[in-house]
């Protein structure tokens, strides 16, 4: 899968947290998810002399303690004043390969044609990231189909994995990074599409007509940089990626169908 996708759910998360904010009155939300290529970053500091791996920067506001149960989908938002709390986006949700997105079965019914980069996630309402060091992993039930290979990439960002907002201002980003992140690429690199020092961790989850519980360790996640699998002491992120379609970006995609249902979320007890 490539990690251009970013470009897109970062604006669509940029819209929510701002909106989140405005509800909540509270602060840090700008939550990332960081769509298949590493990006991310919350008015990190960085480093004086960014050589590439990782390094210290502002990490904003931790979450309060998750519960096991994330959501049961009943409706759009999840958990509460004293429990993690925030909701659910798909993107694209307009233009020719626009997703629909619908709560009414009590499950997260998403469906359309994907013609784009694409994909789905949760946001956060008033912190920015996750301390799920009392879980061994996530687990969730899908079912319904991908026409195109017949799968999603579920990617959990973490604060070490991700780019620092520092780094993303300076090297022409697409819109003003403020989010979490502590990977700080050389500058010698172009923008976040040439870097090849941060990356986040992925598990490939297939796809099927018959409902299954998809359950994923921590340790199952690979492909991160600098760290290969999930810290989920500091996850900023939980988000699903469509494969991109043949012909992306050529203007002359090939679409496919997809039409899947995802219900009971949770953290995995230790």
């Amino acid at each position: 899968m490539t990690r251009r996708s970013v470009k897109v759910v970062r604006t669509v998360l940029l819209t929510l947290s701002a909106a989140a904010l405005l509800a909540c009155g509270s602060s840090g939300s700008d939550q990332a998810a960081t769509g298949g290529s590493p990006a991310g970053g919350n008015k990190g500091t960085g480093g004086t002399t960014p050589t590439g791996g990782s390094t210290a920067s502002t990490d904003g506001k931790l979450c309060s303690t998750p519960q096991a149960l994330i959501s049961d989908f009943s409706q759009a938002q999840f958990g509460s004043a004293t429990t993690l709390a925030g909701g659910e986006y798909v993107y694209p949700t307009t233009g020719t390969y626009g997703l629909t997105s619908d709560f009414s079965g009590g499950n997260w019914h998403i469906s359309g044609t994907v013609g784009d980069y694409s994909g789905f996630g949760l946001y956060l309402d008033g912190c920015s990231h996750i301390d799920a060091s009392a879980f061994k992993g996530i687990s969730f039930k899908v079912s319904g189909t991908v026409e195109q290979g017949g799968g999603i990439t579920l990617e959990i960002s973490t604060l070490n994995d991700t780019i620092t907002a520092t780094w993303l201002n300076s090297h022409g980003g697409n819109v003003p990074a403020t989010d979490p992140g502590r990977c700080l690429p050389p500058t010698t690199d172009v923008n976040q599409w040439a870097q090849s020092t941060c990356a986040e961790p992925q598990q490939v989850i297939p796809v099927t007509t018959t409902p299954t519980v998809q359950t994923i360790l921590w340790s199952d996640f690979s492909g991160g940089k600098p760290e290969a699998t999930v810290k989920a002491s500091d996850i900023t992120s939980i988000h699903w990626f469509f494969p991109n379609p043949d012909g992306i970006g050529s203007g002359t995609p090939t679409p496919y169908k997809v039409d899947i249902t995802i219900d009971d979320l949770s953290f995995i007890a230790q």
